[in-house]
């Protein structure tokens, strides 16, 4: 239950940005930091037959956080037929839970680069380490398809 609610409410919270949002300027490719990006190999799950399990290499990060992760989040807006991205910055850690700092605006480009100052809310949206760990999967019911699919990584 408290899975769907906070999945009703990053979508809530995604469809509020999106309304009052530009698009963030596309990072520059030089100074791009490590990215794991969740690909799935061309099978029957790629076209839609089967939910297609989450990546591993993404897995590990995700149940490993550090600070200063950047969480790229696609969802598909109400109405909309192209994908959007927004963005999290891990800003604390416990044994436990996971603290996300969520984006101030969406983009169209999984790459924007989100290191401009204020680009990030100062209010922390906190996860216990199994329901980051949730976000690797469309969660039943969510209408805007909304599904981790990168964590860049500063090395």
């Amino acid at each position: 239950m408290l899975a769907i609610l906070r999945t009703l409410g990053l979508g809530l919270l995604l469809g509020s940005a999106a309304c009052q949002s530009q698009p963030a300027v596309p990072a520059d490719a030089s100074a791009a930091p490590a990215t794991t990006p969740a690909t799935a190999p061309a099978s029957a799950a790629s076209v839609g037959l089967l939910a297609a399990p989450p990546d591993t290499t993404l897995a590990r990060r995700i149940q490993r956080p550090q600070l200063n992760d950047v969480y790229v989040v696609a969802y598909q807006p109400a109405g909309g037929s192209g994908e959007r991205y927004f963005f999290y910055r891990v800003s604390r850690t416990t044994p436990t839970t996971v603290d996300l700092l969520p984006a101030r605006q969406e983009s169209s480009d999984p790459a924007a680069n989100v290191s401009a100052a204020g680009f990030f809310t100062d209010k922390a949206l906190t996860y216990t380490r199994a329901e980051a760990l949730e976000l690797l999967q469309e969660q039943p019911g969510d209408v805007q398809h909304t599904r981790l699919v990168q964590i860049r990584r500063e090395q």
